[in-house]
C-alpha cells in the first residue's frame, strides 16, 4: 500500500513537470512566431484604411510599410548580413595570423616555403577584403531587386481587386439587366430567348473571376513571404499614387556605354586581377625552383582577362534586352490607352442614346463599367511599365556613385 502511495505521488510529481514543459514551450512557440508580425504589423497599427481596395477586414498594410521591413524582416537579406560577418571574421582571423609572420623574411624559411608565409601576409588578407565588398555590394542589390518585386507584386494585387471589383459590378448590373427583360417577357413585349445573350454575359463574368482571384492570392502569398510574415494574415490593400512618366531614353546608347564602363562586375575582376598579379610575383621571387604556383597563377590571370570582355558584353546585352523590354511595355500601354479611347467612344454614343430615348440608364451603366474595366486595364500597363522603368534606371546608375 505505502509502495502504491509513493508510485502515485512520484506519478502526480512527473504530470506537473509535464505541464511545466508544455506550457513553456507554448510560450515560445507564440514569442518565436509573433516577433516578425510585430515589426511588420507595429508601423501599420494606426494605418488609414480609407482608401483601401475592396471590403475586407484584415490589417491594412501600405506599400510604404511593406517596403520599409523588407531590409530587417526579408530571409535573404538576413542570409546576406550573415554572409558578410562570416566574410568579415574570416578577414581578422586572416589578418591576425598574418600579424604574426608580419616581422619575418625569407631567410627564417627554408627554400620555397616563405612564398606560401607571403601570400598569406599580402595576398589573403586582400582577398578578404573583397569577399566583403562584393557581399555587401550583393547584398545591396538584393535589398533592391527585392523591393521592386515586392512593389510590382503590390500593385498587381490592388490591380486584381480592382478587377474583382469591376467584374462583381458587372455581373450585379447583367442582374438588373434580366430583371427589366423579365419584366417585359411577363408584359408580352419580349420573348424568353431574349434573355439568352445575358444570361451568356453573365455565366462569362462570373468565369471570368476566377483569374483575377487565383492572382490574388499569389501576389499576396509572395508579398507576405518577402516580408516574412505570417501567411495566415489577411491583408487590406492600399491604393497607390504611381504617376506615369515615360522614360526619357535620349542618349540611350551613351547611358549604356557608361553603365557597362563604371559596372561593379568588371571593377571586381580587375581588383582580382591585380591582386594575382601580387601573388605571382610572390611565387616568382620565393617558390625556387617550383613554378607551379606561379604558372597557376597567370592562367588565372589570362582568364580573368579573357572574363573582362565577356562580362563587358553581357552588361551590354542585358540592359539592351531591358531597355526593349521596356518599349515593348510602353507600346502595351499605348494599345491599353486606344481601348479607353474606344470606350469612352463608346459610351458617349450610349449616353446620346439614353438622352434620345432609345436606351434605358441601366444599360448605359453597362458601357460605363466596360469603360472602367478598360482603365484598369490601362492602369496596370502604366504601373509595370513604371516598374520596368524604376529598375532599368536602378540598373543604369547604380555603379555611377
Amino acid at each position: 500500500m505505502t509502495h502504491q502511495k509513493l508510485l502515485i505521488e512520484e506519478v502526480k510529481k512527473l504530470k506537473r513537470k509535464l505541464c511545466i514543459v508544455i506550457g513553456l514551450a507554448v510560450f515560445l512557440s507564440i514569442g518565436t512566431t509573433s516577433m516578425a508580425q510585430a515589426d511588420v504589423t507595429s508601423s501599420t497599427s494606426t494605418a488609414d484604411t480609407s482608401s483601401a481596395v475592396g471590403n475586407g477586414s484584415g490589417v491594412g498594410f501600405t506599400l510604404d510599410d511593406l517596403l520599409n521591413n523588407i531590409e530587417k524582416n526579408n530571409i535573404q537579406i538576413q542570409m546576406d548580413d550573415q554572409k558578410i560577418l562570416l566574410y568579415q571574421r574570416q578577414f581578422d582571423r586572416d589578418k591576425q595570423n598574418a600579424s604574426l609572420s608580419d616581422d619575418k623574411s625569407s631567410i627564417n624559411y627554408p627554400n620555397g616555403q616563405y612564398a606560401a608565409v607571403k601570400i598569406m601576409i599580402d595576398v589573403t588578407p586582400k582577398l578578404d577584403e573583397q569577399n566583403i565588398k562584393n557581399a555587401q555590394y550583393a547584398r545591396d542589390d538584393d535589398l533592391e531587386n527585392i523591393k521592386f518585386s515586392v512593389k510590382g507584386k503590390y500593385l498587381d494585387a490592388v490591380n486584381c481587386q480592382r478587377q474583382i471589383n469591376i467584374i462583381n459590378a458587372q455581373i450585379e448590373n447583367i442582374d438588373k439587366q434580366i430583371e427589366q427583360v423579365n419584366a417585359k417577357i411577363q408584359q408580352g413585349q419580349l420573348t424568353s430567348d431574349a434573355l439568352q445573350s445575358l444570361e451568356v454575359q453573365k455565366s462569362n463574368f462570373i468565369a471570368s473571376l476566377n483569374t483575377p482571384k487565383a492572382q490574388l492570392q499569389e501576389y499576396m502569398l509572395n508579398i507576405k513571404q518577402a516580408v516574412n510574415m505570417d501567411l495566415n494574415i489577411d491583408i487590406t490593400l492600399q491604393e497607390v499614387e504611381n504617376p506615369f512618366v515615360v522614360f526619357d531614353d535620349s542618349n540611350i546608347q551613351s547611358k549604356i556605354d557608361q553603365a557597362v564602363n563604371n559596372s561593379y562586375d568588371i571593377a571586381k575582376i580587375t581588383n582580382n586581377i591585380a591582386i594575382l598579379k601580387i601573388q605571382e610575383d610572390i611565387y616568382k621571387q620565393y617558390s625556387y625552383n617550383d613554378a607551379t604556383g606561379e604558372v597557376s597563377t597567370g592562367l588565372q590571370i589570362q582568364q580573368a582577362e579573357n572574363n573582362i570582355y565577356t562580362t563587358q558584353l553581357q552588361k551590354k546585352v542585358d540592359l539592351w534586352n531591358d531597355y526593349y523590354t521596356l518599349k515593348n511595355s510602353e507600346d502595351s500601354v499605348n494599345t491599353e490607352q486606344i481601348k479607353v479611347d474606344n470606350a469612352e467612344m463608346n459610351y458617349n454614343n450610349a449616353l446620346a442614346k439614353v438622352q434620345a430615348g432609345v436606351l434605358t440608364n441601366v444599360e448605359l451603366d453597362s458601357y460605363a463599367l466596360a469603360l472602367e474595366s478598360e482603365k484598369i486595364n490601362l492602369k496596370n500597363a502604366q504601373d509595370n511599365y513604371m516598374i520596368l522603368s524604376e529598375k532599368f534606371q536602378y540598373n543604369l546608375t547604380k555603379d555611377l556613385k
